[in-house]
Parts: C-alpha cells; structure tokens; sequence
C-alpha cells in the first residue's frame, strides 16, 4: 500500500513549525493502520501542491503497489489536482464523496492494472474514520481474506449522542462490557475532524443515521467496531 500526504502546508515532525504549516501526523497514522491489517505500508512521505510531482509520484504509486492511499486534495480547491490527474493516468472514478461525516471527500478509481486508489481527507480523523469505513475492507479482500466485511453491534450508548442529521455522522469512542452489558461511550473532548487526540484509545464508532438528529443516553445505537 503507497502512502503520501499532499500539501504544501504540511512539514516532518522534526522541523520548526512556522505559522501556516501543520505537522503530517496521517503518514505515521496510516503507515499503522496499514501494518496493523497486515498488508505491507509503503510510505512516499509529503508531495508538495505541484501537479507534475503529483502525476510522477501517483505514475509510480499505481504501477508497483495493489492499493494507494493518499491524503488531501481531493476536495474543491484551487490546489486539488488529484482527480484530474488520476484521468490523466487511465483511472476510473467511481466515487468523488460520500455522504458521511466526518470523511465526506473521498475519491475512489481503479485502473486497468488493478490497482486501486483511495483519495482521501488530509484531517487526521476524517482519514482514519475514512480508512476504517472503507479501506480496511478493500485491503482485507485484496489480501485474500474472505471475511473482509465490517463487524456491527447494536449497543447501549451512556451518552446522548447528536448530528445535524444531514449526513451519517460517525462519533468515536470506547464500547465495554458493564454487567454483562455492552456499552458505548463517546470519547472526552470535542469531536472534531482535526483533534486526534481524543482519538486515542478508540473501539469504536457510533453511527447516527442520516436524518436522525438525536439518540438520548440509554437507548441502542449501531457502533462499528474499530479495533
């Protein structure tokens, strides 16, 4: 699985952060995630906002790796190149977004080689709720496992748990056997598509369907299990 961060906000952990930039923490995340599936990472570090170093690392990404996995530039912007790019190169898109929160940009092509590529969000929990939604299974099925699906429960939540109710929201945290009981618990801290941190430690997922604003503490949520 090739692996790069796009941006040119972005910077390695062991430089000085400067005003504008942000630390590519998705390359540590996702280079994890991938080895925990037991497929092989391939990391190709951060690929500055220039379409030619795009094409020639995303040419070279699709033609030695079954599966890449970018993050950034797949949204509308003036910088994001990849979808042009990824037609440039013979890709098929299949999908520009989908309709979940957080992780709604998520760009996903095959080609003719039969690689597969997942573009998707550069915010450190949308990428991993995006890679656990839906990466993790094209891994697992490409690795020859037959038992690829995802695995829901439905659960009693402690907490009340809200959305919008625009799109299936995904709200993190910890699910635990209380009196013989399975239990769901949100994550302290605000749930936010760029806190990683309360992140940490995480199970789970609690779905909230879309059109559905409000399930109250007590009742039985559908939680997707993470790990």
């Amino acid at each position: 699985v090739a692996i790069f961060s796009t941006g040119d906000e972005l910077i390695n952990p062991d430089e000085t952060l400067q005003k504008g930039q942000i630390i590519d923490s998705n390359r540590y995340a996702l280079t994890a995630f991938v080895a925990s599936l037991g497929a092989i990472p391939r990391p190709l570090g951060i690929i500055k906002d220039n379409p030619d170093l795009l094409r020639e690392t995303i040419r070279k990404a699709i033609n030695s790796s079954a599966i890449v996995l970018s993050t950034g530039g797949v949204s509308v912007g003036d910088y994001d190149y990849i979808e042009g790019i990824l037609g440039e190169l013979g890709g098929k898109i299949l999908i520009r977004s989908v309709a979940i929160q957080p992780g709604k940009p998520l760009t996903f092509a095959t080609f003719p080689n039969g690689c597969v590529y997942f573009g998707i969000p550069g915010n450190p929990v949308s990428a991993l709720v995006s890679c656990w939604r839906f990466v993790q299974m094209a891994i697992k099925k490409l690795s020859g496992l037959t038992d690829y699906q995802n695995k829901f429960l439905r659960v009693i939540t402690r907490d009340t748990l809200k959305s919008k109710g625009q799109r299936e929201v995904y709200l993190w945290g910890k699910i635990e056997i209380i009196e013989g009981v399975y239990q769901f618990q949100l994550a302290s801290g605000q749930h936010n598509s760029a806190n990683l941190i309360n992140l940490a430690g995480t199970n789970a997922l609690a779905i909230i369907p879309q059109g559905k604003t409000t399930i109250q503490a007590g009742e039985t949520v559908e939680v997707m299990i993470v790990s």
